[in-house]
């Protein structure tokens, strides 16, 4: 997939080098040079541009992106004003950092709906991580419910899926089972997954390098790992 993100500060560096090693192509905007220049050896495509003048955009594809990402962190008037631009310029989805509260109005306004506070997401995934140390990594559906990667708990080591019980004792599903080189929480850096199980049988023995991929509450979640 292709990307494009404008604002190459922090966040948008970091994401940038996320998506490069997830595989996909990257085109990394911003206004400062310097910016620019520190990426040049990990993005192919760098344009060194203030694209809050859409002339600019003659040399960005924006309209061929998959996504495009609007990484400023610090300039509201820069960042409500490139969102307005590549939305004008046809870009297929939108996804905005939030500066302040007024800054995600005029964005609703303008009918961009994927806000984010980098800030805020880090905070909720520490403190998740700091009261329930083994959950790895999280996708919360809505009341409650989330997909959750953990370790596997001591109690369920040497038992099969089925003799555990999980739907039964904890109302949780197994999606898959995962084995990773690396497997720690409140990481930058994704572990390289070495195998996935796919849907586990009912026969498959837990071991104890397991990472479980489980839906469910996220109360019945910790009351498996606690068990």
């Amino acid at each position: 997939m292709r990307f494009c993100i404008i604002g190459l500060g922090s966040f948008g560096t970091h994401l940038a080098r996320q998506l490069v090693r997830d595989g996909h192509e990257v085109i990394g905007v911003d206004s400062n040079p310097e910016h620019t220049d520190d990426m040049k050896d990990e993005i192919e495509y760098l344009v060194t541009a203030d694209c809050s003048d859409i002339e600019v955009f003659e040399e960005i594809p924006v309209a061929d992106c998959d996504a495009v990402i609007v990484a400023i962190g610090e300039d509201f008037e820069s960042a409500l004003s490139v969102a307005a631009n590549v939305q004008q310029l046809g870009a297929k989805r939108i996804i905005s950092r939030i500066i302040n509260p007024l800054h995600a109005r005029l964005l609703k306004l303008l009918k961009i709906e994927e806000l984010l506070i980098p800030e805020s997401m880090a905070a909720a995934w520490l403190a998740r991580s700091l009261r329930t140390p083994d959950v790895l990594n999280t996708f919360p559906i809505g009341q409650g419910f989330e997909i959750a990667e953990i370790n596997v708990p001591r109690s369920l080591i040497g038992k099969s899926l089925a003799d555990a019980d999980l739907r039964g004792r904890f109302e949780l599903n197994v999606v898959t089972i995962l084995k990773r080189k690396v497997a720690s929480s409140c990481t930058s850096i994704t572990p390289q997954i070495d195998i996935v199980y796919g849907i586990p049988g009912p026969d498959r023995v837990f071991e104890a390098t397991d990472i479980l991929v489980v839906f469910g509450r996220e109360l019945n979640v910790k009351k498996l790992l606690d068990s």
